[in-house]
């Protein structure tokens, strides 16, 4: 006689289903807010999604999720937007004027000039992060991400309208504090997804948001083409046209803020009334998060991950461009790869470090940090290694020759056009130019020819041919350099739960201090060769990442000690009090005294 199945035995199966559908990103058990809202993702205990549903937009957990990072992608958009176009936003223009003044001979934007503001992009946010990451503990993450988007809105109008370098330096320093949302994207994801899947989601948001760096490098010098269009040729009114597109981004990401929910249960305010929540002390806060020493660690040593996509995404185009002869088209293609990495290659970083995580420990994700960091300061140091040896236009000696340009496969002179030697520079040609060259196209590229017509051409970088290795060494270079930044933020959650906000904003903090320090130290001055300055950045990432040798948890162990091994040492300077809470954490024995919109109904809180 068959044996009959008993309600524990029922029971355990049903269990096992809604693990199942759970598994799929599924809330089979019904699960709700304090509110009565059924979550439309599985939950944990602390309704935080323990799944990640990309094809959903639904509120609480993808909506806060899609809505971060399309927020940071519109930051990395307008903040790079200048690089694919400093070719024509350096020209001097039909009438002997630059379209921009700068401290050049002719009054034109130097490199000094450009060097400057790139720094400038990246050095202002630094005080905004760690100011975001206080916002975020104290306001949230939603907040502090829709008021960066549109307080930083009217500097990117104003690079429609810059004449000058003080001007051009200054919208680029403010549209560069928007590089902050990186932080709402990181603590508004770790409050509304578990820990267990934290390194994918940290590192999917954030691989997104940095693709903006990828697709503005592709798609602006192709909106300029469409604005060239627009103008009749006038280039200097295209540029300035193309910033219309990361305007709308920034309003259309500011708006989507609007739509969508602080924590799991609902917004800051309408928790801290119903009592679920704890109201945060900004000076608790302030205090736990800068004295752990973990977080300074980091702090430093996502400097020279992140720092160094911020450093390649000013630098690359323009690299392309005037070392390897490529017109401003084809090198905002090759300098978009860096970038568009971010679609897979941060995601890839969080789900080695969840792995790790799970075979290993805590241990094992920060093994995998050293490892691949390590790995990137490698093959950054090979990407420069190819040209090395090959004359550039920043060389001691340069002066300026006749132009020529590549017609079909001849060389012929372009009239009344000179180069640095071994250099490039991108022409908009005219009826007369395009009459004397016989030729159709629009734009041509000026450069050095080989040294069958002039004496030395062969031995520059844009004869060299090695522009499809140093893309492919590139490629790799991203890879590690995304995944080394996803591996980080499968770090930092762990660090200080009363203080997470603190602690995000510290390291991305961290992240653009790099990028000045590289910035300024290798690729600013007069005369700096770009290969020369990505060949010390690569000995100084693997130096910088060795650091992760000191990052310990009492609980969980370093690289090379278990738990406990250093004895009664805790990284944790200052504890916060024994009743604080996160400002993620609920007290759901609390009773809720406000509905859904904070009008009070008195619903009861509901267990997860």
């Amino acid at each position: 006689m068959a044996e009959q199945p008993t309600v524990e035995g029922l029971s355990a199966e049903v269990e096992r289903l809604h693990d199942q559908l759970a598994a799929k990103g599924i809330n089979s058990r019904q699960t709700k807010d304090i509110y009565g809202r059924v979550f439309s993702l599985p939950v944990d205990s602390e309704h935080k999604a323990t799944a990640l549903n990309i094809f959903s937009v639904s509120k609480p957990h993808m909506r806060a999720f899609h809505t971060s990072w399309f927020g940071f992608f519109s930051s990395f958009f307008s903040t790079f937007a200048a690089a694919p176009l400093i070719s024509y936003i350096k020209k001097i223009g039909p009438d002997g004027k630059p379209y921009v003044s700068g401290s050049g001979p002719d009054g034109e934007l130097i490199k000094a000039d450009i060097a400057l503001a790139n720094i400038l992009s990246v050095a202002g946010t630094i005080v905004f992060r760690c100011l975001m990451g206080y916002i975020c503990d104290i306001l949230g993450a939603r907040k502090g991400l829709g008021f960066l988007l549109l307080v930083c809105s009217p500097a990117i109008v104003g690079m429609m309208f810059v004449t000058n370098a003080a001007g051009f330096q200054a919208c680029r320093c403010v549209i560069g504090w928007s590089l902050a949302t990186f932080v709402a994207c990181q603590v508004w994801c770790s409050q509304q997804f578990a820990k267990k899947i934290c390194g994918l989601v940290n590192a999917t948001a954030a691989g997104w948001g940095n693709l903006g760096g990828g697709v503005t490098n592709l798609t602006m010098p192709l909106i300029f083409l469409i604005t060239l269009s627009i103008t009749n040729g006038d280039e200097n009114w295209a540029w300035r046209l193309c910033y219309i597109v990361p305007l709308a981004f920034h309003l259309v990401g500011g708006i989507m803020v609007l739509q969508s929910r602080d924590l799991p249960d609902g917004n800051y305010k309408e928790l801290e009334l119903s009592g679920a929540k704890q109201k945060s002390k900004g000076s608790v806060v302030l205090k736990v998060g800068v004295s752990n020493i973990n977080a300074w660690i980091l702090t430093i040593t996502y400097g020279f991950c992140f720092g160094v996509e911020l450093t390649m995404n000013n630098i690359v185009a323009p690299y392309y461009t005037e070392y390897h002869g490529l017109s401003p088209q084809i090198s905002g293609l090759f300098a978009s790869f860096f970038g568009l990495m971010n679609i897979f290659a941060r995601s890839v970083g969080g789900l080695l470090s969840d792995w790790c995580n799970k075979r290993y420990g805590m241990r094992g994700r920060i093994w995998s940090t050293w490892i691949v960091q390590t790995i990137e300061g490698g093959f950054c140091i090979a990407m420069a290694s190819i040209t090395m040896g090959m004359r550039s236009p920043d060389d001691p000696d340069t002066v300026d020759i006749q132009a020529y340009t590549q017609v079909c496969d001849s060389w012929l002179p372009v009239p009344n056009v000179t180069v640095p030697m071994c250099g490039t520079k991108p022409i908009v040609t005219d009826d007369e130019m395009r009459s004397i060259l016989g030729i159709t196209a629009k734009q041509i590229v000026a450069t050095t020819p080989p040294s069958d017509i002039f004496e030395g051409g062969s031995d520059c970088i844009c004869n060299s041919g090695t522009a499809g290795v140093t893309l492919f060494l590139m490629i790799c270079f991203s890879l590690t350099v995304q995944m080394a930044e996803g591996l980080h933020f499968g770090v930092v959650p762990y660090v200080s739960r009363p203080a997470l906000g603190i602690v995000s904003g510290m390291v991305g903090a961290g992240g653009n201090l790099g990028s000045v320090i590289a910035l300024r130290a290798f690729f600013m001055a007069a005369g700096t060769r770009t290969d020369d300055g990505i060949f010390q950045l690569g000995w100084t990432i693997i130096g910088v990442t060795a650091l992760m040798f000191f990052v310990y948890f009492p609980d969980m162990g370093c690289m090379l000690l278990p738990a406990g091994g250093l004895g009664s040492y805790d990284p944790q300077i200052i504890k916060p009090p024994e009743t604080y809470r996160g400002a993620d954490e609920m007290d759901y024995s609390a009773e809720a005294t406000t509905d859904t919109k904070g009008k009070g109904e008195g619903v009861a809180v509901e267990h997860a």
